[in-house]
């Protein structure tokens, strides 16, 4: 095929067959990657782990199937092998937020919360996430493992200036204030919470022991007929 040059300008659509090989490859990859990424939904391991194999075969450094790949060993219970590959991942594409909060999730379980910790901050610096509050909810609650209150503090307010829906941070930030004996400043976070998800037994019991502290006991007794009905 011939490539018609104008000027110093070279076409688009013309291709050496180096390039074409190294897209085919490219897309070959991302295939495997997609499979394995499916088998790994549908918890079949086995298959999900030879479709990644093909995969970074292929390309050892496919950021997306390396993180799959960790996830698939992380289930098995291969902690070794999980750390490496996600550690892989994030090396491969620093910038792949994803990876990081789940290496920080399998950190976490590790209780290895002050890695865990570094890499959700590396993570939250990603403006672009789409879960960004998500990781300022897990940072927070990372920071609590290390009774690191006051950072704890920041990333939950930091998950609702994100994402004033996030539940789970306004949650977390009760429970924190009670842990403190801040009965005062838990008490408006369980509302937003309560307001957002309904009624639920826990934070009923909650809003229940905070009322009283607050000497509401109307309130209280609000809280608990509910909690007799759910």
């Amino acid at each position: 095929m011939l490539c018609v040059l104008v000027g110093s300008m070279l076409l688009a659509g013309c291709a050496t067959p180096s390039r074409v090989t190294t897209q085919a490859n490219e897309d070959a990859a991302d295939a495997y990657t997609q499979l394995g990424v499916a088998y790994l939904e549908r918890e079949n391991l086995p298959r999900a782990l030879n479709a990644l194999d093909r995969a970074l075969e292929i390309n050892p450094r496919h950021a997306e199937a390396l993180q799959a790949l960790a996830l698939v060993y992380q289930q098995q219970g291969e902690n070794k092998l999980a750390h490496h590959y996600f550690q892989q991942a994030v090396n491969a594409a620093p910038s792949f937020t994803r990876a990081r909060n789940n290496y920080a999730a399998f950190l976490y379980q590790q209780a290895q919360f002050a890695a865990a910790c570094e890499q959700l901050e590396i993570a939250s610096q990603d403006a672009q996430y789409a879960n960004r509050a998500q990781l300022f909810t897990n940072l927070g609650q990372c920071y609590v493992a290390l009774e690191k209150f006051d950072s704890a503090r920041e990333g939950f307010q930091r998950a609702q200036s994100i994402d004033p829906r996030n539940a789970r941070g306004y949650l977390m930030l009760a429970e924190l204030e009670v842990s403190q004996g801040n009965y005062g400043l838990a008490w408006e976070p369980l509302q937003s919470y309560l307001q957002l998800t309904g009624p639920d037994p826990a934070a009923l019991e909650m809003a229940i022991d905070l009322a009283h502290a607050r000497g509401d006991h109307a309130a209280a007794a609000d809280y608990q007929q509910l909690l007799n009905t759910n």
